[in-house]
């Protein structure tokens, strides 16, 4: 959970002033998609990342600035509406924040040399880096 531990410390590490004791953080209807096969040792998770602001007292579009900026820096290939949000009111100075990001990482399970396997996260692939000019040697230059 290599995106949900990043997206936790960020809000930490935030100028919004969230602390830990004010920031929960967990993944939800998580799935794993896994192709069966001896040689085949990694799979999928996807999830939603839900990380919830208690007792915020700033304006709750802070905390959505905060998690667009996490998304367009940490998962190049998130779909535009990939964050669902929630305010509760709960009091006139103070909000409850809920932020649910739709993520999916991939976890590669390479072997340590020794026969045991190690769990390592790949890194998410970025699409709008990929350079065409290694499919299309002749593509013209834009």
């Amino acid at each position: 959970m290599r995106l949900l531990e990043s997206a936790r410390q960020t809000f930490l590490d935030s100028p919004l002033g969230i602390g830990e004791k004010s920031l929960l953080t967990f993944a939800q209807d998580g799935k794993v998609y896994s192709v069966r096969g001896e040689r085949n040792q990694a799979f999928q998770a996807s999830y939603a990342a839900h990380l919830i602001v208690t007792d915020y007292t700033g304006a709750p579009q802070d905390i959505l600035f905060l998690a667009v900026a996490w998304l367009q820096a940490n998962v190049p290939d998130a779909t535009a509406d990939a964050i669902k949000f929630h305010v509760d009111i709960v009091t006139t100075k103070k909000v409850d924040v809920s932020i649910m990001i739709e993520l999916t990482e991939i976890v590669a399970t390479p072997d340590a040399g020794n026969g045991l396997v190690r769990l390592e996260a790949a890194p998410t692939p970025d699409a709008h880096a990929f350079d065409m000019k290694f499919l299309y040697p002749d593509l013209p230059e834009s």
